[in-house]
């Protein structure tokens, strides 16, 4: 079994889309609902979205596919089991929803469609959203015993189970470890992101700078117990430009050279609280943004030093113009 979900304003579309006679299959179950019919939803859908204007994307969209060999497992009482166990571990339950199957293709799937805004007025955070979908499925597949998607490939010959099966467990700790400081710290900006690296080396988890030929920094590995992780192997979130854009850094660019300096080196000395402050401190006062962070001895220090004074000397001059 696998999910992906996302929050999306056009409700009224998705809805249609989901309860049109020619896709649908059978009505699961609802939540909140006492209708089955698109416009009659999107009604009471949007009554409650009434206690919240400031959302945009009010709207939750889950799709849950069921792996072929599993399909004639289940029956509709079994789907339906399926569907409050999401439900329940995605915290949806003082949210309106409602799901459905379709069989307008030969694969299972469900669809479920969920009111951001809950009976308390509050909006569904979407923090990762897909990613909670799917260890979610994962977990409920474990748990009743379905295909879990990401072992429906064919492993290597070189690879010897005991050795999967310990490098699974390291990622699984490193993902662990890197969402739950990553949700912590989302949109704190530098300060944060430096934090960030420094809890997560605390936890024996090191960053590297991945390059190409030509030296332009495209990418991060993760470093734990003496296995190696590619970025995308944790999650889309820690990309090279997707990891500094959670924290609100989306200015950052690629930065060629060798004299870059890595977020972290096995062969560097270990980095104090204070060295992050004071790296922290100075790249504040750059104006090319958090790219310094890995370009740190690439900056005329004397030249920012003389281009703040000067800013200093004009603000006086205009204060005595007052």
């Amino acid at each position: 079994m696998i999910a992906k979900g996302k929050a999306v304003s056009h409700g009224k579309t998705v809805i249609e889309y989901v309860l049109r006679d020619k896709k649908l299959g059978d009505f699961i179950d609802k939540n909140l609902l006492t209708s089955e019919r698109p416009e009659e939803i999107l009604q009471e859908m949007r009554w409650m979205q009434r206690h919240n204007t400031r959302c945009k994307n009010k709207f939750l969209r889950f799709e849950i596919g069921i792996a072929p060999a599993d399909r004639n497992k289940l029956s509709d009482g079994e789907l339906m089991l399926i569907v409050h166990d999401f439900t329940r571990k995605m915290e949806l339950t003082n949210h309106q929803w409602f799901a459905v199957t379709h069989k307008d293709t030969n694969n299972l799937h469900i669809h479920l469609i969920a009111n951001r805004i809950g009976l308390n007025g509050k909006v569904y955070q979407t923090d990762f959203v897909s990613n909670r979908a799917s260890r979610t499925a994962e977990e409920i597949s474990r748990e009743i015993g379905l295909t879990i998607a990401n072992k429906v490939v064919a492993k290597k010959k070189y690879q010897s189970p005991k050795a999967d099966k310990t490098r699974e467990a390291k990622k699984n700790e490193v993902r662990k470890i890197a969402y739950k400081l990553l949700g912590e710290k989302v949109g704190t900006g530098k300060k944060g992101f430096l934090a960030f690296i420094g809890e997560l080396r605390n936890h024996g988890i090191h960053i590297e700078t991945m390059r190409n030929k030509q030296g332009t920094a495209y990418g991060f590995r993760f470093l734990y117990q003496g296995e190696t992780f590619k970025a995308s192997e944790i999650g889309r979130e820690f990309g090279y430009r997707s990891l500094f854009r959670q924290f609100g850094l989306e200015d950052v660019k690629p930065q060629i050279g060798k004299t870059a300096v890595p977020i972290y080196s096995p062969q560097t000395q270990e980095l104090t609280q204070s060295t992050f402050d004071t790296i922290f401190n100075i790249t504040t006062e750059f104006s090319s943004g958090i790219g310094n962070l890995l370009n740190v001895h690439g900056e005329d220090y004397a030249e920012t030093a003389f281009q703040r004074k000067l800013r200093a000397e004009q603000k006086k001059r205009r204060g005595r113009r007052m």
